[in-house]
Parts: structure tokens; sequence; C-alpha cells
């Protein structure tokens, strides 16, 4: 049998072809339930529905909002569904957060913890059970919602429904809260605002504004600005918000464009808006 001489260069970069072709071929691992379960901090409602409604949960706080979920729940007679709150970092270690003042950086990196985990458990339901899922996300939880889309894209989910966020939140609001300050917007009788910043005694406070700032410092507005289409997100607000402040007109107006739908509640503090949302809920997701 005649030998066939293959040249060098030649040797050299089919090996290499191949190399790449072995590196590129990734394998998924299936995600198994146990690993839901650890960081999932409540299921409720109906596990055999198509539709799992996943909340990301606001504050940021220690304590999962379990017991809120299901004021969601009977409010909106939505039991036939299957409700997952996410654990985040701060709800899964409380003490971590609670003994002594983590830095700005480290709440990013907690911030990183909970997006991770958000991610999984959409993952499981809608790549592993092929449910449909749809995204909760209130104050903190709409700026988790707003990474989520920002590092994973709007497709990772069916729908959106984001409460009381900000796209671009005010500089000085979120420089102060990375600080440890808390704060806020108060209001005068034309709508103008005011931010305050005070110092905080408890190290457990000092800890959550710095997981608030280790999302509210991104510009959304920026981090979106390559999607095409958010015609999957509806976002409410209200222009007297005293927590996170009213969409901006270039915030409506950048939304708006991407085919995002936005609500509005005039005169609407934080918790009236919030109201507001969930009455809108089940229209919103388009559910019987």
């Amino acid at each position: 049998m005649k030998k066939i001489r293959i040249p060098f260069v030649a040797l050299l970069l089919i090996i290499t072809i191949i190399s790449c072709k072995k590196d590129d071929e990734t394998i998924v691992e299936p995600i198994e339930f146990a690993e839901i379960e650890d960081i999932v901090s409540s299921f409720q409602g109906d596990r055999e529905s198509d539709i799992v409604i996943v909340n990301t949960q606001g504050g940021p706080v220690t304590e999962t909002e379990d017991g809120f979920i299901k004021e969601i729940i009977d409010g909106t007679g939505t039991s036939n569904l299957l409700w997952v709150n996410v654990h985040q970092a701060q709800t899964a270690s409380p003490l971590k957060f609670q003994n002594e003042d983590i830095t700005f950086e480290q709440a990013k990196e907690f911030d990183a913890v909970s997006l991770a985990n958000l991610k999984k458990v959409i993952t499981y339901f809608k790549e592993e059970l092929h449910k449909k899922v749809y995204v909760l996300g209130i104050s903190f939880g709409a700026f988790m919602t707003q990474e989520l889309i920002a590092k994973h894209g709007v497709d990772v989910a069916d729908k959106y429904f984001i409460m009381v966020g900000r796209l671009n939140i005010d500089e000085i609001l979120w420089k102060g809260f990375s600080e440890g300050k808390g704060g806020g917007y108060s209001y005068d009788a034309n709508g103008n605002f005011t931010i305050t910043l005070e110092e905080q005694d408890k190290v457990e406070d000092r800890n959550m504004s710095r997981l608030a700032a280790g999302l509210g410092h991104k510009r959304y507005m920026t981090e979106w600005n390559t999607i095409p289409s958010l015609v999957k997100v509806t976002y409410i607000f209200g222009n007297r918000d005293e927590q996170v402040g009213g969409l901006t007109k270039e915030e409506v107006s950048f939304m708006g464009d991407k085919g995002a739908k936005v609500l509005f509640v005039d005169t609407g503090n934080h918790s009236e808006t919030i109201d507001a949302g969930i009455a809108e809920l089940k229209s919103v997701f388009e559910l019987n």
C-alpha cells in the first residue's frame, strides 16, 4: 500500500481543527430537581401547571417573600399556576449580611449569585420541563430581572412583568447606597423631587443598600441597547415613587421604541404602584 505523506504544516492545521472542534462541543448537563430545591424558597400553587411564574423578590431583604406571594395568589385567583420564589444570596444566607459590612464589590458578586439562581430556575422549567415561564420582578426584583435580560437575552423567559424599577436610576442615589447609606425621593406639590441620603446604624441595612447599588449602578438603557425587541416586557411605574423615582421620559421612550408595554400610575407611590400592578397581573400574562 502506498503511504501518503502529509506535510507538517497541513498536519498541524488538521490537529488544530480537531482540537477546536472538541473544545466547541460543550456538554450541557441536565439540571436536576434537587439543584432547584436548594435555591428555591417556596413552590406554591399547582405543580402540574404548564405555566410557571418565577418571582425574583424585592427589597433587598434577608427574609423570603413567600407570604407575599401567597397574598398575590389569593388576590389574583392564580392558584392553578405554579409560583416559584427564588432565593437570593441574602435570603439563602442571612447571617453573612447581618454580622459585618460587605464591600460594594462584594455586593456585586452576591448579586451575581442571585442572578445565577434565577437563571438556573428559569432554565430548568423552560428547557428541561418545557413549561411557559413568566418572570415577575418587583422593586429590587425589577433590577434583577433587568440584569437577567441584559446578561442572557430577552428570550430566556416567555414574558416579564417588571414593577417599580428604573433603567437608569439617579447616580446620587446609587452612589450613596454603594457606601451603605439609605435614602429616597421626596416630592413637592408639582411633582418635582429631591433625593435625600442618610447614614444607617444597622449592618444589615447598610449591606442591603450595597446590594441594591450592585445592580442600580448599571445603565440599562445602554445594557439593553442592542436588544432589538422588548415586546415580551411589561413595565409599570408611578411618578411619586419614593424609593426608586418615576421613569424619565427618556426611559419610557426607550422601552416604547423597542415594543415594551409601559403602564403608568399617576401620583402613585411605591406600594400603590405595586398594588396597581398586581391588579393587572392576569391581563399582562394573559391568564384566564
